[in-house]
């Protein structure tokens, strides 16, 4: 998925996979609880993917009679056309087409900015070099959430890859994604290494975590 994928459909196919595994085991709650705590007016997804996270946070807001403006960022062209298509018309969304390790924002531009299963394709130098932009353009909070790599998890990923999906790419990624995957000590030390001021690692259920980095500002509207 780190490259451009020569069938489309094939594509679609994969991320309807993630999406099935983000409400299934977990992966829209971490963001949206946070979003939700900070009451958030303004977010940036990084590496958005087909961005059924933060659409999930916008959707939930407005249900809550709040409004959230959304930016999502991805360096893929596929990618951003499929998330075209999932945001289908959703109001206060843009997109941009850019570098996660050189964001074209301003400092503290949103109040917060996340990611979202987008860490464990970064090797260590470019993972500092994300974290530390998500940090520069988050007024409040950036929050990663991804994978925590470990020996459990991998099994899971094998078992549910060849059991959930005859897609080739979730068969490959799935397991290899795991790999890749960063232990919580691990993203803790990248986030004090991006200069980040105090780091915390959440393990989430289903091999999961968030690392969030609040901002002294950071506390709950009122």
């Amino acid at each position: 998925m780190d490259d451009p994928i020569e069938s489309l459909a094939e594509l679609e196919e994969n991320v309807a996979d993630i999406e099935f595994a983000n409400r299934a085991f977990g992966g829209i709650v971490p963001a949206l609880r946070e979003v939700r705590r900070l009451r958030a007016r303004t977010l940036l997804d990084v590496c958005c993917g087909s961005a059924d996270v933060p659409l999930a946070i916008v959707r939930d807001a407005r249900k809550r009679g709040e409004r959230i403006a959304l930016t999502l960022l991805d360096r893929s062209a596929q990618m951003l056309t499929i998330a075209r298509g999932r945001a289908d018309g959703e109001p206060g969304v843009t997109f941009a087409a850019g570098d996660a390790t050189a964001l074209p924002f301003g400092d503290a531009a949103f109040d917060v900015v996340t990611c979202n299963l987008a860490l464990h394709h970064f090797e260590p130098d470019a993972a500092r070099a994300l974290l530390r932009e998500l940090r520069r353009v988050a007024r409040l909070m950036p929050l990663v959430c991804d994978l925590r790599r470990s020996a459990a998890a991998l099994a899971a990923a094998v078992v549910w890859s060849r059991l959930a999906s005859r897609n080739r790419l979730t068969r490959h990624d799935a397991p290899l994604s795991v790999r890749r995957a960063y232990t919580a000590r691990e993203a803790r030390a990248l986030a004090l290494g991006a200069g980040w001021r105090a780091p915390r690692v959440r393990p989430e259920a289903f091999f999961r975590m968030t690392l969030s980095d609040p901002s002294p500002a950071a506390s709950p509207r009122t």
